[in-house]
C-alpha cells in the first residue's frame, strides 16, 4: 500500500486550525520581515545613489516617519482586523451555531491577512534599524509603501469576504459541498471485505487508555503494525463517539504483545473535544444544528430548516444504495488489515431526518420540503432505500397528526411524498362520492 500523505498523522496535524494559525500567517509575516536587512544590504553596498536611479531619495528623519506610519497603521489594522471579524463571527454563532468559530483559525482569507499586516510591521520595524546619520535605505522605505498599498487592497478584499462568509445560505451550501466530497471520498478509500475477509471472532480487545472523544485513527501506520504483527484490527467505535477509560475501541484478529499493543493504542487518537475529522458525521450534525436553531423559537428562520433539509437530500441521494457492509483497507500485499464500522443509508438519514422530523411538527413549510428531501431520495435509491424512506414518510405524517394541523395542509404534505409512500385511502374515503 502506498503511502499517502494526506491519510497521514502529520499531514491531518498540518491541516489542524491551531497549526495552521501559526504557520501560514507566521511564514508570510517572517518572510516579509527578511526582507528588510536584504534590501538594506544591498542598497548599502551596491546602490550609494538611489536618487540618480529614482530622482529622489528619503533622508533619515523622513524615512524614520514613514515607516513609523506605515508600522503604525499595520498594527492597528491587524488588531481592528481580528476584532471585526470576532464580533461579526460571535454573531453568527449565535445565530446558526458555535461550531462557525472554528473557521476563524482555518479561513484562508484570514490568516493571508493576518500575516500581511503583522509582516508589514516587522518589515518596517526591520528597515528602521538600518537608518543612521547620513543613510536611509530609501528602496527598502519604498518597499513599505508598497506592502502598505498591498495592505489597503487586502483589507478590503477582507471585509467583503468576511461580510459574505457569514451568510446563511453560503455556509449551508459550503457545509453540504464538504459532506458530498467525503461520502464519495468513503467510497473510493474503503473497499468491502466480504470476500477477502476470513477472520471468524475477533479476540483481543484495545481498550482506551483514557476517557474523551474517539479521533480518527492513522490508519497508514496501523496498518503498517497490523501486517508487521499479522493480524487484522477491528474499529468496534467510529471516530466522534465518546468513550470512557477501559472501554473496548477497537478489536484485534489474535492476541499480540504488549509493545504492539501499545503502538495500535498510540494510533487511536482519543481526544479531549469533538474534533471534525469526521467529516460526514460531523457535516450531518452541523447542518442538523443549523435546522434546528433555525426553527427555534427566538430564531423562527423556517427557509433556513428548508435549505439545510434540502442540502442534506441531495448529499444522500448520492449514496441512497450504500449498505453497512464490512469494510475496510488492506495491506500492500491485498491482506486485510483494518475494519471500520461501516456506513449505511438508513443509519446517515436517521441521523439527519430523525431530528428535523420531530422539529418541523408544527411547521408545515419545514415538512413540506422533508417530504420533497425524502421523494429526491426514493427516486435516487434502491429498493431498500425505498423502504428506508417509507418509514421516514410514516413517521413524518405520525408526527404531524398529533400536531393537529389542518386536513389541507396534512394532504399537502401527503402529496408530496412518493406514490408509494403516501397514506392509504380509509374505507370511508373510499366510499365517499
Amino acid at each position: 500500500m502506498a503511502f499517502s500523505f494526506r491519510e497521514s498523522w502529520l499531514a491531518r496535524q498540518l491541516r489542524t486550525p491551531l497549526v495552521m494559525l501559526l504557520t501560514l500567517p507566521a511564514g508570510i509575516a517572517f518572510a516579509l520581515w527578511a526582507m528588510a536587512p536584504i534590501l538594506a544590504l544591498l542598497e548599502r553596498g551596491y546602490l550609494d545613489n538611489p536618487y540618480a536611479i529614482l530622482g529622489f531619495s528619503f533622508d533619515p528623519d523622513t524615512a524614520r516617519n514613514v515607516l513609523a506610519v506605515v508600522a503604525g497603521g499595520a498594527i492597528t489594522a491587524l488588531s481592528l482586523t481580528y476584532s471585526l471579524v470576532l464580533v461579526v463571527f460571535t454573531l453568527a454563532a449565535g445565530n446558526i451555531g458555535p461550531r462557525l468559530l472554528k473557521r476563524f483559525t482555518s479561513e484562508p482569507v484570514n490568516q493571508v491577512t493576518a500575516g500581511i499586516f503583522g509582516g508589514t510591521f516587522l518589515y518596517c520595524l526591520g528597515v528602521m534599524a538600518f537608518i543612521e546619520p547620513g543613510f536611509a535605505p530609501t528602496f527598502a522605505t519604498l518597499g513599505a509603501g508598497v506592502l502598505a498599498l498591498v495592505s489597503v487592497l487586502q483589507l478590503i478584499y477582507f471585509v467583503r469576504h468576511v461580510s459574505t462568509s457569514v451568510m446563511i445560505d453560503d455556509e449551508i451550501a459550503q457545509i453540504a459541498k464538504r459532506l458530498t466530497a467525503a461520502l464519495e471520498a468513503h467510497r473510493e478509500s474503503y473497499q468491502k471485505l466480504d470476500e477477502k475477509l476470513s477472520v471468524d471472532s475477533f479476540d483481543a480487545d484495545l481498550k482506551a487508555p483514557r476517557g474523551g472523544y474517539v479521533g480518527q485513527c492513522d490508519e497508514v501506520q496501523l496498518i503498517t503494525v497490523a501486517a508487521a504483527a499479522g493480524v487484522v484490527v477491528k474499529l468496534t467505535v467510529a471516530p466522534g463517539e465518546f468513550v470512557l477509560e477501559g472501554d473496548v475501541i477497537a478489536t484485534v484478529s489474535k492476541s499480540v504483545d504488549e509493545e504492539t499493543e501499545e503502538k495500535l493504542l498510540d494510533l487511536l487518537a482519543i481526544d479531549s473535544a469533538r474534533s471534525a475529522e469526521r467529516e460526514i458525521e460531523f457535516s450531518i450534525d452541523l447542518l442538523v444544528e443549523i435546522a434546528l436553531r433555525a426553527l427555534s423559537p427566538g430564531v423562527n428562520d423556517a427557509y433556513t430548516a428548508i435549505a439545510a433539509a434540502d442540502s442534506l437530500s441531495a448529499a444522500l441521494s448520492d449514496v441512497a444504495g450504500l449498505e453497512a457492509a464490512p469494510t475496510g483497507r488492506c495491506d500492500e500485499a491485498g491482506d486485510p488489515r483494518l475494519i471500520v464500522p461501516g456506513l449505511a443509508f438508513d443509519q446517515l438519514t436517521a441521523r439527519a431526518f430523525h431530528p428535523l422530523r420531530r422539529a418541523s411538527a408544527n411547521n408545515v413549510l419545514v415538512a413540506q420540503a422533508i417530504a420533497r428531501a425524502l421523494t429526491r431520495m426514493y427516486l435516487s435509491g434502491n429498493e431498500a432505500a425505498r423502504e428506508t424512506v417509507k418509514q421516514h414518510a410514516d413517521l413524518l405524517r405520525e408526527e404531524l397528526s398529533k400536531a393537529n394541523h389542518l386536513a389541507v395542509d396534512v394532504q399537502s404534505i401527503d402529496d408530496l411524498l412518493p406514490r408509494d409512500a403516501r397514506a392509504k385511502p380509509s374505507d370511508d374515503d373510499e366510499a365517499k362520492p
